[in-house]
């Protein structure tokens, strides 16, 4: 497999079952910020971060997907970190489906690819801090 596949592989192993399509005014700018906040971290494999933004199931899953990078070689996991810095995200369309619970779909393109891979973060408020936080599509309210 080559460089590249294998960063899409590693990167898109837990992001992938995370994500799926599914505020008005303020809220849903909040929530597309938690969203791009979330994918900036995630990609650019800060998976400690990107994990304090998810709910406790996800978060799970995005720590897992770090220790699998850590337990890299050091040479793949410096070429995964490499790929990592040049990753571009870019969103495309932010869905409301309830005053709480936003989909955000984005565009990756990985370095040395043209066609960006299409993806989806579901986005909900919790209801027990009113924050924003980054969910499986199956726990969107």
């Amino acid at each position: 497999m080559n460089r590249i596949g294998q960063f899409v592989a590693i990167s898109a192993a837990v992001f992938a079952a995370a994500v799926t399509t599914g505020c008005t005014g303020n809220g849903k700018q909040a929530a597309r910020e938690a969203a791009e906040n979330f994918a900036k971290a995630y990609y650019s494999a800060d998976y400690t971060t990107a994990a304090e933004m998810c709910s406790p199931q996800l978060k799970d899953m995005v720590l897992e997907t770090g220790s699998m990078v850590d337990s890299l070689p050091d040479a793949a996991k410096d070429e995964f970190m490499e790929l990592s810095r040049g990753v571009q995200m870019h969103t495309v369309e932010v869905h409301e489906w309830t005053k709480d619970s936003v989909s955000v779909d984005f565009d990756i393109i990985y370095p040395g690819e043209i066609e960006p891979v299409k993806t989806a973060l579901t986005v909900v408020r919790a209801p027990e801090t009113g924050s924003w936080q980054v969910v499986y599509a199956q726990e969107r309210m």
